[in-house]
């Protein structure tokens, strides 16, 4: 693996603090989404791996922040949030504007984060099935 697992959690760990004020701001978390949105559409191909999950993370927080799902514990939401905070950042393990390799250390962190968050997305998964949400895209 070309970056190891305690390197990049350590990397996202930086943006926790952050997550943990934005965690119950439901206007700062929109704002999150609304800078997430147009970089993941951008590099939906470098995102393959994990597109399907990562949309669903991103389901998930305005679920959360609307008030409609709030069967996730407050630190999963805040590793969420964290990893979004580090996706959005330029300057990280590999700085963004590196063409085609910029993208592969975010994939990493955000495919760390739904390996450690498999029961919560399920759980959400079955939510959105229930609940008639199976057509809300994020995008």
């Amino acid at each position: 693996m070309l970056f190891r697992k305690r390197t990049i959690k350590n990397r996202y760990k930086k943006h926790q603090k952050e997550a943990e004020k934005l965690v119950d701001n439901p206007k700062k978390l929109e704002s999150l989404l609304t800078k997430i949105i147009p970089k993941t559409a951008s590099n939906k191909k470098g995102l393959a791996g994990i597109w399907d999950d990562f949309l669903l993370l991103i389901s998930l927080t305005k679920s959360w922040y609307n008030g409609e799902y709030r069967q996730i514990s407050k630190k999963s939401m805040v590793m969420v949030i964290a990893g979004f905070l580090y996706f959005l950042s330029p300057i990280d393990l590999i700085p963004d504007f590196i063409f085609g390799l910029g993208i592969l250390d975010d994939a990493i962190v955000l495919k760390f984060l739904i390996s450690n968050l498999t029961k919560e997305l399920e759980q959400y998964k079955q939510w959105k099935k229930i609940h008639d949400y199976d057509s809300d895209s994020p995008l």
